[in-house]
């Protein structure tokens, strides 16, 4: 049985605001977002601590609380909270730099990489359902415009912050 928008309990109404002209993308990026946040409920995280353990699943090269702060666009206070909840929850601990004591680093526990790789393959499978569900779907297509359309937008960012 397919559930109605007005049905599933965290899906709110995205048609878009009067103020928001008809060929603009943002009414469609906060709609794929809300679809992913409520796909996201069934791990029982909140997204930010969700972000931050893929994020250390699939970059441990980025480790350093500042850098997957950096990384995931948080503020340094809210990484030290996710950190906190990933360490209670048994996902993740803070270890001594090898170089410099005053740093640290995040692994993640064996429980950590178990969930996060859970998470991602549920992200992928669940993405990838989707799009075979959407006959005339040309993937690579999609794939470059929107490609094109995130380089854009940073080309876009890049020439405002020179101004």
């Amino acid at each position: 049985m397919t559930t109605s928008p007005a049905q599933h309990p965290y899906r709110r109404d995205c048609h878009p605001h009067e103020q928001v002209p008809a060929t603009s993308m943002l009414p469609l990026w906060r709609r794929v977002h809300q679809e992913l946040m409520i796909r996201g409920q069934k791990w029982n995280l909140p997204t930010n601590v969700a972000m931050v353990l893929v994020h250390l699943h699939l970059h441990p090269e980025d480790s350093e609380p500042a850098a997957v702060a950096a990384a995931n666009y948080f503020p340094r206070q809210t990484i030290t909270f996710i950190l906190d909840l990933l360490e209670r929850e048994g996902l993740a601990v803070r270890q001594p730099h090898p170089n410099d004591r005053r740093r640290k680093l995040v692994v993640l526990t064996s429980k950590g990489k178990e969930k996060a790789e859970e998470m991602v393959r549920d992200m992928i499978a669940f993405e990838s359902a989707a799009l075979r569900t959407i006959a005339d779907v040309d993937l690579p297509r999609l794939q470059s415009f929107l490609t094109r359309y995130a380089d854009a937008l940073a080309a876009q960012n890049d020439r405002d912050l020179k101004a």
